[in-house]
Protein backbone atom coordinates (compact mmCIF):
# COMPACT_ATOMS: atom_id res chain seq x y z
CA UNK A 1 0.00 0.00 0.00
CA UNK A 2 2.58 2.83 0.71
CA UNK A 3 4.54 1.35 -2.22
CA UNK A 4 1.78 2.25 -4.53
CA UNK A 5 1.14 5.31 -2.57
CA UNK A 6 4.49 6.97 -2.65
CA UNK A 7 5.02 5.56 -6.43
CA UNK A 8 2.00 7.74 -7.56
CA UNK A 9 3.39 10.76 -5.92
CA UNK A 10 7.14 10.21 -7.66
CA UNK A 11 5.12 9.87 -10.78
CA UNK A 12 3.17 13.27 -10.53
CA UNK A 13 6.34 15.27 -9.41
CA UNK A 14 8.60 13.91 -12.05
CA UNK A 15 6.37 14.78 -14.86
CA UNK A 16 5.61 18.51 -13.34
CA UNK A 17 9.01 18.93 -12.81
CA UNK A 18 10.06 18.19 -15.81
CA UNK A 19 7.53 20.02 -17.48
CA UNK A 20 8.20 23.32 -15.60
CA UNK A 21 11.76 23.11 -16.04
CA UNK A 22 11.46 22.80 -19.78
CA UNK A 23 9.08 25.85 -19.92
CA UNK A 24 11.19 27.64 -17.68
CA UNK A 25 14.14 26.89 -19.53
CA UNK A 26 11.98 28.40 -23.02
CA UNK A 27 11.52 31.33 -21.55
CA UNK A 28 13.51 32.75 -18.62
CA UNK A 29 16.31 34.69 -20.36
CA UNK A 30 17.76 37.10 -17.58
CA UNK A 31 17.45 38.07 -13.72
CA UNK A 32 14.53 40.26 -14.92
CA UNK A 33 12.28 36.94 -16.13
CA UNK A 34 13.76 34.69 -13.00
CA UNK A 35 12.92 37.05 -10.42
CA UNK A 36 9.57 38.58 -11.78
CA UNK A 37 8.61 36.54 -14.71
CA UNK A 38 9.18 39.88 -17.20
CA UNK A 39 6.41 41.18 -15.28
CA UNK A 40 4.48 39.15 -17.82
CA UNK A 41 2.33 37.47 -15.33
CA UNK A 42 -1.38 37.29 -16.19
CA UNK A 43 -4.62 37.01 -13.83
CA UNK A 44 -4.91 33.22 -14.19
CA UNK A 45 -0.89 32.57 -12.70
CA UNK A 46 -2.04 35.34 -10.26
CA UNK A 47 -5.25 33.82 -9.14
CA UNK A 48 -3.72 29.98 -8.26
CA UNK A 49 -0.66 31.84 -6.85
CA UNK A 50 -2.67 33.14 -4.25
CA UNK A 51 -4.08 30.41 -3.77
CA UNK A 52 -1.19 28.25 -2.58
CA UNK A 53 1.25 31.08 -1.39
CA UNK A 54 -0.65 32.07 1.32
CA UNK A 55 -1.57 28.25 1.60
CA UNK A 56 1.06 26.53 2.78
CA UNK A 57 1.83 24.50 6.13
CA UNK A 58 -0.63 27.57 7.98
CA UNK A 59 -3.85 26.80 6.51
CA UNK A 60 -2.71 22.69 6.77
CA UNK A 61 -0.72 21.47 8.96
CA UNK A 62 -0.92 24.57 11.59
CA UNK A 63 -4.51 24.54 10.95
CA UNK A 64 -5.07 20.96 11.75
CA UNK A 65 -2.60 21.08 14.59
CA UNK A 66 -5.19 23.53 16.30
CA UNK A 67 -8.16 21.44 15.07
CA UNK A 68 -6.96 18.56 16.43
CA UNK A 69 -6.03 19.99 19.50
CA UNK A 70 -9.79 20.90 20.48
CA UNK A 71 -10.41 17.05 21.71
CA UNK A 72 -7.91 17.96 24.41
CA UNK A 73 -9.69 21.40 25.22
CA UNK A 74 -8.04 23.66 21.84
CA UNK A 75 -9.76 25.84 19.84
CA UNK A 76 -11.13 22.68 17.54
CA UNK A 77 -13.35 23.69 14.75
CA UNK A 78 -12.72 27.61 15.44
CA UNK A 79 -9.59 26.67 13.96
CA UNK A 80 -10.96 27.42 10.19
CA UNK A 81 -11.32 31.55 11.27
CA UNK A 82 -7.31 31.32 10.97
CA UNK A 83 -8.42 30.67 7.00
CA UNK A 84 -11.66 32.96 6.52
CA UNK A 85 -9.55 35.78 8.19
CA UNK A 86 -6.43 35.67 5.90
CA UNK A 87 -8.75 34.83 3.17
CA UNK A 88 -11.65 37.32 3.13
CA UNK A 89 -9.56 40.10 4.51
CA UNK A 90 -6.14 40.07 4.26
CA UNK A 91 -6.10 39.05 0.77
CA UNK A 92 -8.91 41.12 -0.39
CA UNK A 93 -6.82 44.45 1.60
CA UNK A 94 -4.15 43.27 -1.07
CA UNK A 95 -6.25 42.77 -4.17
CA UNK A 96 -6.91 46.68 -3.71
CA UNK A 97 -4.34 48.71 -2.46
CA UNK A 98 -1.30 47.58 -1.20
CA UNK A 99 -0.40 44.65 -4.12
CA UNK A 100 -0.82 47.29 -7.28
CA UNK A 101 1.31 50.19 -4.59
CA UNK A 102 4.01 47.21 -5.05
CA UNK A 103 3.88 46.99 -8.94
CA UNK A 104 3.51 50.15 -9.88
CA UNK A 105 6.66 50.77 -7.65
CA UNK A 106 8.55 49.36 -10.31
CA UNK A 107 11.59 48.20 -7.78
CA UNK A 108 12.40 44.93 -7.13
CA UNK A 109 12.12 44.08 -3.52
CA UNK A 110 10.00 45.42 -0.60
CA UNK A 111 13.52 46.32 1.15
CA UNK A 112 14.20 48.97 -1.98
CA UNK A 113 10.32 50.33 -1.31
CA UNK A 114 11.51 50.94 2.27
CA UNK A 115 14.47 52.45 1.28
CA UNK A 116 13.11 54.93 -1.07
CA UNK A 117 10.60 56.02 1.77
CA UNK A 118 12.85 55.75 4.95
CA UNK A 119 16.48 55.63 3.80
CA UNK A 120 19.02 52.92 3.03
CA UNK A 121 19.28 52.40 6.73
CA UNK A 122 15.71 51.15 7.51
CA UNK A 123 15.63 49.10 4.44
CA UNK A 124 18.77 47.49 5.46
CA UNK A 125 17.04 46.71 8.63
CA UNK A 126 14.00 45.37 6.98
CA UNK A 127 15.94 43.09 4.74
CA UNK A 128 18.27 41.39 7.89
CA UNK A 129 14.67 41.42 10.06
CA UNK A 130 12.67 40.26 6.92
CA UNK A 131 15.02 37.63 6.35
CA UNK A 132 15.13 36.33 9.87
CA UNK A 133 11.54 35.79 10.30
CA UNK A 134 10.61 34.67 7.44
CA UNK A 135 13.18 31.70 7.67
CA UNK A 136 10.83 30.97 10.92
CA UNK A 137 7.70 30.45 8.20
CA UNK A 138 10.37 28.71 5.91
CA UNK A 139 10.84 26.29 8.80
CA UNK A 140 7.81 25.53 8.87
CA UNK A 141 7.10 25.05 6.19
CA UNK A 142 9.83 22.25 5.31
CA UNK A 143 7.88 20.61 8.79
CA UNK A 144 4.88 20.52 7.11
CA UNK A 145 6.46 19.22 3.48
CA UNK A 146 8.25 16.28 5.50
CA UNK A 147 5.46 15.88 7.46
CA UNK A 148 3.25 15.17 3.83
CA UNK A 149 6.18 12.61 2.76
CA UNK A 150 5.93 10.89 5.97
CA UNK A 151 2.08 9.96 5.41
CA UNK A 152 2.91 9.11 1.87
CA UNK A 153 5.53 6.05 2.82
CA UNK A 154 2.82 5.17 5.47
CA UNK A 155 5.68 5.76 8.24
CA UNK A 156 8.24 3.68 7.19
CA UNK A 157 10.79 6.83 6.64
CA UNK A 158 11.61 8.86 10.20
CA UNK A 159 9.96 12.65 10.19
CA UNK A 160 13.57 13.74 10.98
CA UNK A 161 15.67 13.61 9.42
CA UNK A 162 14.90 12.12 6.61
CA UNK A 163 11.38 13.33 5.24
CA UNK A 164 12.47 16.80 6.19
CA UNK A 165 15.73 16.61 4.44
CA UNK A 166 13.50 15.10 1.21
CA UNK A 167 11.43 18.01 1.73
CA UNK A 168 13.98 20.23 1.18
CA UNK A 169 15.58 18.77 -2.28
CA UNK A 170 11.45 18.93 -3.81
CA UNK A 171 11.66 23.03 -2.13
CA UNK A 172 15.02 23.66 -3.58
CA UNK A 173 13.42 22.04 -7.62
CA UNK A 174 10.52 23.96 -7.33
CA UNK A 175 12.23 27.02 -7.21
CA UNK A 176 15.79 26.79 -8.29
CA UNK A 177 15.91 26.10 -12.62
CA UNK A 178 13.14 28.82 -13.37
CA UNK A 179 12.46 31.04 -10.86
CA UNK A 180 9.02 33.15 -10.45
CA UNK A 181 7.93 31.91 -13.66
CA UNK A 182 8.59 28.13 -12.94
CA UNK A 183 6.61 28.31 -9.00
CA UNK A 184 3.42 30.43 -11.23
CA UNK A 185 2.94 27.33 -13.75
CA UNK A 186 3.69 24.86 -10.67
CA UNK A 187 1.03 26.88 -8.99
CA UNK A 188 -1.27 27.01 -11.72
CA UNK A 189 -1.11 22.39 -11.59
CA UNK A 190 -0.77 22.38 -7.73
CA UNK A 191 -4.01 23.77 -7.23
CA UNK A 192 -6.14 21.90 -9.11
CA UNK A 193 -4.62 19.03 -7.22
CA UNK A 194 -4.78 20.89 -4.04
CA UNK A 195 -8.47 20.85 -4.23
CA UNK A 196 -9.67 17.59 -6.16
CA UNK A 197 -7.31 15.67 -3.77
CA UNK A 198 -8.14 16.91 0.01
CA UNK A 199 -11.88 17.04 -1.71
CA UNK A 200 -11.61 13.53 -2.89
CA UNK A 201 -9.97 12.08 0.46
CA UNK A 202 -12.44 14.09 2.53
CA UNK A 203 -15.64 12.38 0.77
CA UNK A 204 -13.89 8.85 1.07
CA UNK A 205 -13.37 9.20 4.47
CA UNK A 206 -16.75 10.26 5.18
CA UNK A 207 -17.66 7.22 2.88
CA UNK A 208 -15.27 4.98 5.60
CA UNK A 209 -16.71 7.00 8.76
CA UNK A 210 -20.26 5.44 7.79
CA UNK A 211 -19.40 1.77 7.26
CA UNK A 212 -16.91 1.45 10.45
CA UNK A 213 -18.01 4.18 13.30
CA UNK A 214 -21.39 5.43 12.40
CA UNK A 215 -20.70 8.52 10.62
CA UNK A 216 -20.77 11.93 11.62
CA UNK A 217 -23.18 11.38 14.39
CA UNK A 218 -20.56 8.97 16.08
CA UNK A 219 -18.08 11.55 15.95
CA UNK A 220 -20.35 13.85 17.34
CA UNK A 221 -20.85 11.63 20.17
CA UNK A 222 -17.30 10.78 20.84
CA UNK A 223 -16.70 14.46 21.51
CA UNK A 224 -20.20 14.81 23.02
CA UNK A 225 -19.17 12.36 25.52
CA UNK A 226 -15.50 14.04 26.60
CA UNK A 227 -17.36 17.37 27.10
CA UNK A 228 -16.04 18.84 24.18
CA UNK A 229 -18.93 18.89 21.99
CA UNK A 230 -18.75 22.89 21.49
CA UNK A 231 -15.30 22.05 20.12
CA UNK A 232 -16.81 20.38 17.26
CA UNK A 233 -20.25 21.30 16.56
CA UNK A 234 -20.12 25.01 16.12
CA UNK A 235 -17.58 28.07 15.84
CA UNK A 236 -17.67 29.70 19.09
CA UNK A 237 -18.62 33.10 17.61
CA UNK A 238 -19.68 33.70 21.06
CA UNK A 239 -16.65 33.00 22.77
CA UNK A 240 -14.16 35.78 23.79
CA UNK A 241 -11.20 33.36 23.29
CA UNK A 242 -12.38 32.67 19.62
CA UNK A 243 -12.18 36.37 18.75
CA UNK A 244 -9.27 37.30 20.29
CA UNK A 245 -6.96 34.44 20.07
CA UNK A 246 -7.81 33.39 16.60
CA UNK A 247 -9.75 36.41 14.38
CA UNK A 248 -8.28 39.45 15.32
CA UNK A 249 -4.51 37.93 15.62
CA UNK A 250 -5.35 35.94 11.93
CA UNK A 251 -6.58 39.52 10.37
CA UNK A 252 -4.22 41.96 11.97
CA UNK A 253 -0.83 39.28 11.51
CA UNK A 254 -1.77 38.46 7.86
CA UNK A 255 -2.27 41.80 6.98
CA UNK A 256 0.56 43.46 8.38
CA UNK A 257 3.11 40.73 7.86
CA UNK A 258 2.08 39.96 4.23
CA UNK A 259 1.83 43.46 2.85
CA UNK A 260 5.72 44.16 3.72
CA UNK A 261 6.80 40.79 2.94
CA UNK A 262 8.73 39.77 0.24
CA UNK A 263 7.37 36.47 -0.09
CA UNK A 264 3.66 37.38 -0.11
CA UNK A 265 5.23 40.40 -3.05
CA UNK A 266 6.39 38.32 -5.24
CA UNK A 267 3.94 37.48 -6.96
CA UNK A 268 2.69 41.57 -7.44
CA UNK A 269 6.11 42.31 -8.29
CA UNK A 270 5.54 39.90 -11.62
CA UNK A 271 2.00 40.48 -12.32
CA UNK A 272 1.30 42.32 -16.25
CA UNK A 273 -0.97 45.33 -14.48
CA UNK A 274 -3.08 45.97 -11.96
CA UNK A 275 -6.08 44.37 -13.48
CA UNK A 276 -4.64 40.90 -13.02
CA UNK A 277 -3.85 41.90 -9.55
CA UNK A 278 -7.16 42.74 -8.16
CA UNK A 279 -8.70 39.82 -10.29
CA UNK A 280 -6.15 37.37 -9.51
CA UNK A 281 -6.35 38.25 -6.20
CA UNK A 282 -9.75 38.36 -5.39
CA UNK A 283 -10.52 34.69 -7.28
CA UNK A 284 -7.29 32.82 -5.33
CA UNK A 285 -9.31 34.05 -1.81
CA UNK A 286 -12.16 32.72 -2.06
CA UNK A 287 -10.97 29.43 -3.47
CA UNK A 288 -8.02 29.82 -0.73
CA UNK A 289 -10.36 29.31 1.74
CA UNK A 290 -12.58 26.86 0.50
CA UNK A 291 -9.24 24.34 0.39
CA UNK A 292 -8.82 25.07 3.99
CA UNK A 293 -11.82 23.07 5.34
CA UNK A 294 -11.00 19.49 4.51
CA UNK A 295 -7.91 19.46 6.48
CA UNK A 296 -9.65 20.87 9.92
CA UNK A 297 -12.20 18.50 9.45
CA UNK A 298 -9.82 15.16 8.87
CA UNK A 299 -8.10 16.64 11.95
CA UNK A 300 -11.34 16.76 13.88
CA UNK A 301 -12.13 13.36 12.92
CA UNK A 302 -8.63 11.73 13.28
CA UNK A 303 -8.26 12.43 16.82
CA UNK A 304 -11.07 10.47 17.81
CA UNK A 305 -11.29 7.27 15.76
CA UNK A 306 -10.06 4.26 17.90
CA UNK A 307 -7.48 2.71 15.83
CA UNK A 308 -5.54 5.84 16.06
CA UNK A 309 -6.06 6.64 19.53
CA UNK A 310 -4.53 3.41 20.54
CA UNK A 311 -1.28 4.17 17.91
CA UNK A 312 1.51 5.72 19.84
CA UNK A 313 2.93 7.58 16.50
CA UNK A 314 -1.29 9.71 16.58
CA UNK A 315 -0.39 13.77 18.09
CA UNK A 316 -1.60 16.71 16.07
CA UNK A 317 1.04 16.49 13.24
CA UNK A 318 0.58 12.99 12.32
CA UNK A 319 -3.01 12.67 12.77
CA UNK A 320 -4.61 13.58 9.22
CA UNK A 321 -1.46 10.90 7.65
CA UNK A 322 -2.36 8.53 10.06
CA UNK A 323 -5.77 8.83 8.99
CA UNK A 324 -5.55 8.13 5.70
CA UNK A 325 -3.69 5.65 5.80
CA UNK A 326 -6.07 3.88 8.27
CA UNK A 327 -9.48 4.67 6.31
CA UNK A 328 -7.79 5.54 2.11
CA UNK A 329 -6.78 3.29 -0.70
CA UNK A 330 -3.31 3.72 -1.37
CA UNK A 331 -3.77 5.75 -4.38
CA UNK A 332 -5.74 8.22 -3.33
CA UNK A 333 -3.33 8.42 0.10
CA UNK A 334 -0.97 9.33 -2.73
CA UNK A 335 -3.07 12.32 -3.99
CA UNK A 336 -3.91 13.80 -0.38
CA UNK A 337 -0.02 13.82 0.57
CA UNK A 338 0.26 15.38 -3.02
CA UNK A 339 -2.34 18.13 -1.80
CA UNK A 340 -0.11 18.89 1.26
CA UNK A 341 2.43 18.99 -0.44
CA UNK A 342 1.38 21.04 -3.11
CA UNK A 343 0.63 23.70 -0.56
CA UNK A 344 4.04 23.60 1.35
CA UNK A 345 6.23 23.89 -1.47
CA UNK A 346 4.23 26.57 -3.22
CA UNK A 347 4.71 28.59 0.01
CA UNK A 348 8.22 26.71 0.97
CA UNK A 349 9.44 28.09 -2.69
CA UNK A 350 8.16 31.45 -2.32
CA UNK A 351 10.00 31.94 1.22
CA UNK A 352 13.00 30.59 -0.62
CA UNK A 353 12.39 33.08 -3.78
CA UNK A 354 12.04 35.89 -1.42
CA UNK A 355 14.60 35.47 1.44
CA UNK A 356 17.40 34.77 -1.62
CA UNK A 357 16.09 37.69 -3.51
CA UNK A 358 16.27 40.10 -0.56
CA UNK A 359 19.96 38.53 0.41
CA UNK A 360 20.93 38.81 -3.05
CA UNK A 361 20.06 41.82 -4.17
CA UNK A 362 19.92 44.06 -0.52
CA UNK A 363 21.91 42.39 1.75
CA UNK A 364 25.12 41.83 -0.92
CA UNK A 365 24.58 43.37 -4.52
CA UNK A 366 23.11 47.16 -4.20
CA UNK A 367 25.63 48.00 -1.09
CA UNK A 368 28.63 46.19 -2.21
CA UNK A 369 28.40 45.14 -6.25
CA UNK A 370 26.01 47.71 -7.88
CA UNK A 371 27.34 46.87 -10.99
CA UNK A 372 26.91 43.09 -10.89
CA UNK A 373 26.26 41.48 -13.97
CA UNK A 374 22.98 40.05 -15.08
CA UNK A 375 24.95 36.41 -14.85
CA UNK A 376 26.67 36.44 -11.99
CA UNK A 377 23.51 38.05 -10.16
CA UNK A 378 21.63 34.80 -10.89
CA UNK A 379 24.27 32.38 -9.82
CA UNK A 380 24.91 35.12 -6.63
CA UNK A 381 20.86 34.05 -6.24
CA UNK A 382 21.11 30.90 -6.40
CA UNK A 383 23.47 30.02 -4.12
CA UNK A 384 21.66 32.73 -1.78
CA UNK A 385 18.24 29.84 -2.16
CA UNK A 386 20.60 26.94 -1.61
CA UNK A 387 22.10 28.59 1.86
CA UNK A 388 19.04 29.41 2.58
CA UNK A 389 17.70 26.19 2.16
CA UNK A 390 20.38 24.83 4.56
CA UNK A 391 19.50 27.12 7.15
CA UNK A 392 15.48 25.72 6.83
CA UNK A 393 16.60 22.52 6.93
CA UNK A 394 18.61 22.86 10.23
CA UNK A 395 15.81 24.47 11.93
CA UNK A 396 13.19 21.68 10.75
CA UNK A 397 15.24 19.47 12.74
CA UNK A 398 15.04 21.04 15.89
CA UNK A 399 11.41 22.56 16.05
CA UNK A 400 8.67 20.50 16.61
CA UNK A 401 5.00 22.88 16.57
CA UNK A 402 4.05 24.80 13.32
CA UNK A 403 1.77 27.38 15.02
CA UNK A 404 3.46 29.24 17.49
CA UNK A 405 6.48 30.19 14.87
CA UNK A 406 3.98 31.64 12.62
CA UNK A 407 2.71 34.05 15.29
CA UNK A 408 6.10 34.76 16.38
CA UNK A 409 7.68 35.81 12.49
CA UNK A 410 4.68 37.54 11.66
CA UNK A 411 4.18 39.72 14.56
CA UNK A 412 7.76 41.45 13.75
CA UNK A 413 5.95 43.50 10.52
CA UNK A 414 3.30 44.80 12.22
CA UNK A 415 5.50 48.12 12.71
CA UNK A 416 7.14 48.10 9.43
CA UNK A 417 3.42 47.64 8.02
CA UNK A 418 2.54 50.81 9.91
CA UNK A 419 5.29 53.23 9.01
CA UNK A 420 4.78 52.29 5.29
CA UNK A 421 1.19 52.87 5.56
CA UNK A 422 1.90 56.33 6.71
CA UNK A 423 4.70 56.62 4.20
CA UNK A 424 2.24 55.96 1.27
CA UNK A 425 -1.32 58.21 1.86
CA UNK A 426 0.45 60.65 4.80
CA UNK A 427 3.35 61.94 5.51
CA UNK A 428 7.12 60.00 5.78
CA UNK A 429 9.21 60.88 8.85
CA UNK A 430 12.64 58.81 8.79
CA UNK A 431 12.77 59.94 12.76
CA UNK A 432 9.09 58.50 13.57
CA UNK A 433 9.65 55.13 11.49
CA UNK A 434 13.13 54.47 13.22
CA UNK A 435 11.42 54.91 16.39
CA UNK A 436 8.76 53.00 15.92
CA UNK A 437 10.48 49.97 14.75
CA UNK A 438 13.16 49.58 17.24
CA UNK A 439 11.08 50.16 19.95
CA UNK A 440 8.17 47.77 19.04
CA UNK A 441 10.94 44.98 18.19
CA UNK A 442 11.92 45.71 21.70
CA UNK A 443 8.12 45.53 22.97
CA UNK A 444 8.07 41.93 20.77
CA UNK A 445 11.12 40.47 22.07
CA UNK A 446 10.33 41.35 25.79
CA UNK A 447 6.90 40.09 25.60
CA UNK A 448 7.80 36.62 24.22
CA UNK A 449 10.89 35.64 26.18
CA UNK A 450 10.20 37.86 29.36
CA UNK A 451 6.46 37.64 29.45
CA UNK A 452 5.82 41.06 32.13
CA UNK A 453 3.66 40.77 35.11
CA UNK A 454 0.92 42.67 33.51
CA UNK A 455 0.19 39.65 30.85
CA UNK A 456 -1.71 38.06 32.96
CA UNK A 457 -0.12 34.49 31.81
CA UNK A 458 -1.51 35.09 28.06
CA UNK A 459 -0.94 32.49 25.49
CA UNK A 460 2.00 33.31 22.96
CA UNK A 461 -0.05 34.47 20.73
CA UNK A 462 -1.50 37.63 22.44
CA UNK A 463 2.20 39.11 21.76
CA UNK A 464 0.50 41.16 18.72
CA UNK A 465 -1.65 42.87 21.11
CA UNK A 466 0.96 45.09 22.94
CA UNK A 467 2.96 45.20 19.14
CA UNK A 468 0.15 46.54 17.65
CA UNK A 469 -0.89 48.88 19.88
CA UNK A 470 2.74 49.99 20.21
CA UNK A 471 3.08 50.34 16.42
CA UNK A 472 -0.03 52.21 15.99
CA UNK A 473 0.34 54.73 18.70
CA UNK A 474 4.03 55.55 18.35
CA UNK A 475 3.47 55.10 14.17
CA UNK A 476 0.70 57.24 14.20
CA UNK A 477 1.47 60.30 17.27
CA UNK A 478 5.42 60.40 16.18
CA UNK A 479 4.41 60.44 11.77
CA UNK A 480 2.42 63.77 12.86
CA UNK A 481 4.75 65.48 15.45
CA UNK A 482 8.17 64.86 14.22
CA UNK A 483 9.19 66.44 10.71
CA UNK A 484 9.13 64.37 7.38
CA UNK A 485 7.95 64.84 3.72
CA UNK A 486 4.71 64.53 1.58
CA UNK A 487 3.72 60.18 1.65
CA UNK A 488 4.02 59.09 -2.13
CA UNK A 489 0.40 58.67 -2.56
CA UNK A 490 -0.59 62.20 -1.80
CA UNK A 491 -0.97 65.01 -4.18
CA UNK A 492 1.93 67.33 -2.86
CA UNK A 493 4.39 64.32 -3.47
CA UNK A 494 2.80 64.19 -7.22
CA UNK A 495 3.80 68.03 -7.58
CA UNK A 496 6.96 67.95 -6.21
CA UNK A 497 8.06 64.25 -8.21
CA UNK A 498 6.33 64.96 -11.82
CA UNK A 499 8.40 62.39 -13.86
CA UNK A 500 8.38 59.75 -10.89
CA UNK A 501 7.52 56.35 -12.64
CA UNK A 502 5.14 55.28 -9.58
CA UNK A 503 1.38 55.34 -11.25
CA UNK A 504 -0.89 56.89 -8.65
CA UNK A 505 -4.79 55.27 -8.51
Amino acid sequence: MRVLALAVAIIYFIIIIVLSIWYSRKNVKNAEDFTKAGQGMGWLMVTFSFVLVPLGSGHTLSLWQQAAAGINGGIGASAVWWAVGAGCIFLPIMMLWLGPWVRESRLGTMPEILEKMFGRGLGSVHAAFQTMTWTGIGISETIATGTAIYGLTGGAIPLRPTCVVIALVLMLVYVLFGGVLQMAWLNVINSIVLIGGSYLALGMIGVWLAANMGGWEGIMEIYTQAGMASKLANFELGNPDVWFNVIIPVVVLHTCAGAVSQCMNTTFFAAKDNQACRKGVFLGAGINVMSCVPWVIMALVGMVVPALVANPALDVSTVVPLLAIESLPAPIVGVLMISLLAACLSTGGSVLMGNGMVIANDVIKRPWKPNMGDKAFMKLLRVCIVIQAIILVIGALNFDVVFPIFIWCFSFGIPVFVVYLCGQVWKISRPAAWITIVVTYIVNIYWTFWTPAFSLGTPLELNMYPVTICSVVLGIVLTAVLPGTPGLRTKKYAALHPDEAIVRS
